[in-house]
């Protein structure tokens, strides 16, 4: 049997069902941390930005003059720090217009980690307040962290704990097959709940990454633990339609 063969019951899914899954409201940091700004003639004049932020992963720069952020327009510095105090812990995203070399600009400033995003497509805040020099150590970590969440029951955290360690070590297919399975289980879970919406968010991630483990060396043994997974959610998906039947019929 064919790596492809394992998801094409899903493939359909991945086209509406990945909306992104993140940390709760509340737990965000700012999007311009690490950013100095200042009054500008036109705007709010960038003068320096943390070479490790997202504002720089963004594409943001020292001499960048901030117009507008969203829908509000930014013509001086307290316009800035209103709305950058506002946008804290309410948004994990916003578009920023800015004039560099004075051409208009547009920016998507996100909190998502951008190695997982890269790599496996999938809208992740990570923990900015725990750095790792060491990224293995990161992983090992985080890994530790999961397995004494899962120990106790907690999906949720042992997921988000998994997905921190892969932010540290983002081209380990161990740790991301472990998110991928973190996924699908969590998916089965809001299937057997018939919460329709936040089981596609964790289908579509898992299926995402399932699809990008593919062109990774695997196991027989950890293709099968996807196909497991895999056949597990199309068995909670038949059990919601089976119960929809029945309950209409």
């Amino acid at each position: 049997m064919t790596r492809k063969r394992f998801i094409q019951p899903f493939a359909a899914l991945l086209v509406f069902c990945w909306t992104g899954a993140a940390r709760a409201e509340g737990n965000w940091p700012s999007l311009f941390r690490g950013v100095v700004a200042s009054d500008g003639e036109a705007g709010v004049r960038i003068v320096s930005v943390d070479p490790e932020s997202q504002a720089w992963l963004a594409d943001l720069r020292p001499e960048d003059v901030i117009v507008r952020i969203g829908e509000a327009d930014v013509k001086t510095i307290e316009d800035f720090s209103t709305i950058s105090a506002a946008l804290k812990g309410t948004t994990d995203h916003a578009e920023v217009v800015v004039f560099r070399n004075g051409a208009p600009r547009r920016i998507n400033l996100h909190l998502y980690s951008y190695p997982v995003l890269k790599v496996w497509g999938v809208e992740f805040i990570p923990n900015f307040e725990m750095r790792f020099g060491d990224p293995s150590a990161g992983r090992d970590y985080w890994t530790r962290l999961a397995r004494g969440f899962t120990e106790v029951g907690n999906k949720e955290e042992a997921l988000d704990a998994t997905l921190n360690a892969l932010h540290n070590l983002p081209g380990d297919p161990q740790t991301a097959l472990a998110a991928c399975e973190g996924y699908f289980q969590l998916a089965q879970d809001r299937l057997a709940e018939q919460a329709i919406m936040p089981a596609l968010t964790y289908l579509g991630a898992a299926l995402s990454m399932a699809e990008k483990l593919f062109a990774y060396p695997l196991s027989e043994q950890e293709l099968q633990r996807i196909k497991s997974q895999l056949n597990a959610t199309l068995s909670s998906l038949r059990s919601l339609r089976s119960g929809a039947l029945n309950r209409h019929g």
